[in-house]
């Protein structure tokens, strides 16, 4: 059940679920301005762990609680009490970039040196206050309508020489990270040059430099080096950028550039920006080219859901349908998209339900269907009838919650022990069992985990 308050902030709606808690968007009462409020569920901490998660989520206020730049998301307070410890942050109206490359979005050279100078001006910010990011990555980036970047979750960010992990613990995200925090090694800034590295790659070529399972890219991160962008970009690119690229992934830190500010100079540089302005170039968002798979839905679906979701939502309606629109595969996705912003459970299943009308009676969002039999949910977190596909069940062994445990924990950090812990109490088999921790794991990370266990098809 959605609070009617988290301290003095008045809750409006439901922004997103995760493993521990929820985002909300809230009204500060005192100043009328609209805040985001991340919350931890003090309950669902496992014992052991509780103490760990606490200091991370702590440690997102206090890192980014001292930054004040345009490009970094802002965080206005930190509160709990004895139920719920909450994060109030900027409430930032725009999609993640990764949710733009899901849906093949296509950004033009002028466009990717603008979203990147923006990134590494954040950074050389960061850097300066002494916070080192550590997970700098698609879905942490979002992009506003009005054509700004900002850098979101300092979660696992290092602040000065305080780290909330020893040496030999990874922390990030593989696809992503330097090759000294695959090995466990101490990193410094220049982790967050690699990762950025990463990024401008994936958005020159549409591809990643380093894929495949996590231990094939983590290999790839320390011994490959990826083809150059050059050889891959459906459009000629600067000379300069193949020598760019090459510079921000090297695999030693001494290797790459000293600082953001440099990486910076150089990109604009090799784009042919102006280098010396130093100015902020935003994002003329209305030219992004989206597959035709993003257009999917006519505007009459669009138009119908808004009407049916701004009763629950307000005038944030129009907004959440057209972000929807561009993440969702179907109309099944899109329903189940929108249907996590309605608080009443009834209205919501009610809601969702109006995806299929067809299937009212038999299948529906969640983890129960009814008519008796049981289901089996989907990688996206809809129910299938238990007929629709047939699959070897295959008993669920400790040996194998262990190893998915540690693979999840890539995703989920500490709060993967936990999770995998109740899956393996609810799940009767191997495949269901990855569903339900599946489900905890963001729309734009749970395919890549989905392959690395071998149920990227489910």
């Amino acid at each position: 059940m959605t609070p009617e308050r988290i301290g003095k902030y008045e809750i409006q709606s439901v922004l997103g679920k995760g493993a521990m808690g929820v985002v909300y968007k809230a009204i500060d009462p005192h100043i009328e301005r609209a805040v985001a409020i991340k919350t931890v569920r003090k309950d669902l901490l496992d014992a052991d762990l509780a103490l760990q998660f606490m200091a991370r989520f702590k440690n997102e206020a206090r890192a980014a609680g001292r930054l004040h730049h345009p490009n970094i998301i802002a965080i206005y307070e930190y509160g709990e009490d004895d139920s719920v410890a909450y994060i109030a942050m900027e409430y930032v109206e725009g999609m993640g970039l990764r949710e733009y490359l899901n849906r093949s979005a296509r950004f033009d050279l002028p466009q990717i040196a603008a979203i990147m100078s923006q990134l590494l001006q954040a950074l050389a910010f960061a850097h300066a206050q002494g916070v080192v990011h550590r997970d700098i990555k698609p879905a942490n980036l979002i992009l506003t309508p009005a054509g700004m970047v900002k850098v979101a979750d300092f979660g696992i960010a290092r602040v000065d020489a305080t780290t909330l992990t020893m040496t030999g613990m990874v922390m990030g995200t593989p696809t992503y990270m330097a090759p000294e925090q695959c090995r466990g090694l101490p990193s410094d800034h220049r982790a967050d040059l690699f990762s950025t590295g990463v990024v401008l790659y994936e958005l020159l070529t549409a591809t990643r430099p380093f894929a495949g399972s996590m231990e094939a890219v983590t290999y790839k991160i320390c011994h490959e080096h990826p083809r150059p962008p050059s050889e891959l970009c459906s459009v000629p690119l600067p000379p300069a950028i193949d020598a760019l690229i090459d510079k921000a992934l090297a695999k030693e830190p001494d290797a790459r550039f000293a600082d953001a500010h440099a990486f910076d100079v150089a990109l604009r540089d090799a784009f042919g920006t102006d280098a010396a302005s130093g100015e902020t170039t935003v994002i003329n968002l209305s030219d992004v080219h989206l597959a035709p798979a993003a257009q999917a839905f006519d505007d009459a679906t669009l138009v119908t859901l808004e009407r049916r979701l701004v009763r629950f939502v307000g005038p944030m309606a129009k907004i959440l349908v057209r972000q929807a629109a561009l993440r969702a595969h179907d109309r099944r996705e899109l329903y189940d998209l929108l249907a996590v912003h309605i608080g009443d459970p009834k209205e919501r299943d009610r809601f969702a339900a109006e995806a299929n009308p067809a299937d009212r009676s038999g299948a529906h969002t969640g983890r129960q269907a009814t008519g008796g039999s049981r289901a089996s949910v989907s990688a996206r977190g809809t129910v299938a009838s238990a007929g629709s596909r047939t699959r070897t069940s295959r008993p669920l062994e400790q040996a194998f919650v262990e190893q998915t445990t540690q693979r999840l924990a890539v995703y989920l950090g500490p709060i993967a022990k936990v999770v995998a812990k109740k899956a393996a109490q609810q799940a009767h088999d191997c495949d269901e069992f990855i569903h339900l921790v599946a489900e905890h794991i963001g729309t734009q990370d749970r395919r890549a985990f989905l392959r690395e266990v071998g149920a990227e098809d489910a």
